[in-house]
């Protein structure tokens, strides 16, 4: 990874052309494949970045970015490009309007188990989750995570209970040609056998447990919590040092 303000040869990001769904806008998905690709490492991306991490002609890259920058989305520094504040907009309409998130804040704000710890709530978005709410009821740890950041769901409990919701055959499918997980500490899951593992425990146990695979001696639960709708489910978990006692997990009703 370059330094801020520096290019680098290359980008650790698929190269693959943007796909688009049937009867889609390609430029609305390319726009939306730029903003997740300058939210992956904030800091500066150039043009040439940009383009060629998502396969895009240079032309097509610029035309795009010079919308979002009029649009408030992304903002330029000579010839780096960042997100810009006006994202802001569309999220903060989402977390208004979401009663799971509201729900969330009320009721571990009173619950005697998690109003002392740190809870979060979040949404599968590929392979990764997506961090929407947040309570701290303490001091937080290393890697707590703030809301708007995407942790790989293998190694995160949140993200495993969210996974232990799918077939085995979907995630097969969606790990394929991925051959080794994201590792962010020596006990981090490490490839798909591995997870499939995880995974049928999870469902056995109806929650899922991360112990130290996020950070080293750092423990956590994860539960799911099913939205009535037509929604994408949501999850919440709260995590603890380890080696400290905790009572068995506990669900909260979102409807």
């Amino acid at each position: 990874m370059a330094p801020l303000g520096h290019e680098c040869d290359s980008v650790a990001v698929s190269t693959a052309s943007v796909p688009v769904p049937p009867r889609g806008s390609p430029s609305v998905s390319r726009a939306v494949a730029i903003l997740n690709l300058i939210a992956q490492r904030p800091g500066g991306w150039s043009l040439t970045q940009i383009a060629s991490s998502l396969g895009l002609a240079k032309s097509s890259a610029l035309s795009i970015l010079i919308s979002l920058e009029a649009a408030g989305m992304v903002s330029r520094v000579e010839h780096f490009y960042d997100l810009d504040i006006g994202v802001l907009t569309p999220a903060g309409g989402f977390l208004r309007g979401s009663d799971s998130i509201s729900q969330f804040r009320r009721q571990v704000a009173v619950s005697p188990l998690l109003s002392e710890e740190l809870a979060h709530l979040a949404v599968l978005a590929g392979r990764e989750v997506t961090y929407i709410a947040r309570h701290v009821g303490r001091e937080p740890l290393p890697v707590s995570a703030g809301v708007g950041d995407r942790f790989p769901a293998s190694v995160t409990a949140v993200g495993v209970a969210l996974l232990a919701e799918l077939d085995d055959e979907d995630i097969i499918q969606l790990y394929d040609g991925v051959r080794q997980l994201p590792r962010w500490s020596p006990r981090s899951t490490a490839d798909l056998p591995g997870l499939l593992r995880k995974l049928h425990q999870t469902r056995e146990a109806g929650y899922a447990i991360d112990d130290g695979e996020t950070y080293y001696g750092v423990f956590a639960y994860g539960l799911v919590v099913h939205r009535a709708g037509n929604h994408t489910q949501d999850f919440w978990l709260f995590v603890l040092e380890r080696g400290v006692s905790v009572v068995p997990m506990v669900g909260v009703s979102a409807g």
